[in-house]
């Protein structure tokens, strides 16, 4: 295990865990606590489950870091894994372990920069919502890299600072003098930031995320054609989508 105290937090960190833990403490509902719209997080876990279950994988010990009230970590046992909910925000976690699981599901708060796990311990990691909400993505890039076994697999996600529409916010927000609310992530920089942690890179994935009020459009721009054209076609994928999630897996034999 890891050892030491928490590490420094640059401001903008602080900010996000604060409000992570105020989330924690008064909303009930698993958006509201992740930090989403209900139908913003609808639309993560639909895709993510069309992602995830076009592929069997063994069961094995898997991670789900940044939590919150448990969403993913409850799929990850519905799938036959047996699965650990690591949060920083002690109230979300409280939360994530009154929705349900019993025993068979695990809690434990820790800093993402500072896992308390062996290397190599995790069969797999799932971290959702971490990435935005820190200053550089490179320190947890690297401890998700020690605490996986050789082989194992890794999705993370990250918001898409090439989607139209957070580019015209982002610059309103310039604009207007204000600070930066959440971090963006360019696709190609982020993928690069994985392999020079070590990662072996196996999949792009673009998340479009239907605002509510065009909800039935949902179905047609998650379909399976739609994904298949943003994968043939980068640049449409990366102008239309919120986020995107990069898969990864510790590469059995290490340079």
């Amino acid at each position: 295990m890891t050892t030491g105290g928490p590490l420094p937090q640059p401001e903008f960190e602080q900010r996000w865990r604060q409000r992570f833990s105020e989330r924690g403490a008064r909303l009930d509902d698993d958006a509201g606590i992740a930090g989403w719209t209900p139908t913003g997080l609808q639309a993560r876990v639909r895709q993510f489950r069309a992602l995830w279950e076009a592929q069997q994988r063994e069961p094995g010990l898997w991670l789900d870091i940044g939590c919150g009230a448990g969403t993913y970590t409850r799929l990850l046992h519905a799938h036959g894994h047996e699965p650990v909910g690591l949060d920083y925000a002690l109230p979300s976690l409280k939360k994530a372990a009154q929705r349900g699981g019993g025993s068979a599901l695990g809690w434990a708060s820790a800093d993402i920069r500072r896992l308390p796990l062996r290397d190599g311990q995790a069969d797999g990691i799932l971290c959702f919502g971490v990435m935005q909400a820190l200053s550089d993505p490179t320190p947890a890039l690297t401890e998700l890299f020690r605490v996986l076994r050789p082989g194992g697999e890794l999705w993370v996600d990250a918001l898409n600072a090439r989607c139209a529409p957070t580019i015209l916010s982002e610059w309103r927000r310039r604009r207007r003098r204000q600070p930066a609310h959440l971090r963006y992530d360019h696709p190609q920089a982020f993928r690069r930031a994985a392999q020079a942690a070590g990662l072996e890179i196996t999949a792009l994935e673009w998340l479009p995320i239907v605002p509510g009020s065009l909800q039935p459009l949902a179905g047609l721009v998650e379909s399976r054609p739609a994904r298949m054209l943003m994968r043939a076609a980068p640049p449409l994928g990366s102008t239309l989508s919120h986020s995107f999630i990069l898969r990864a897996k510790r590469p059995c034999r290490e340079a």
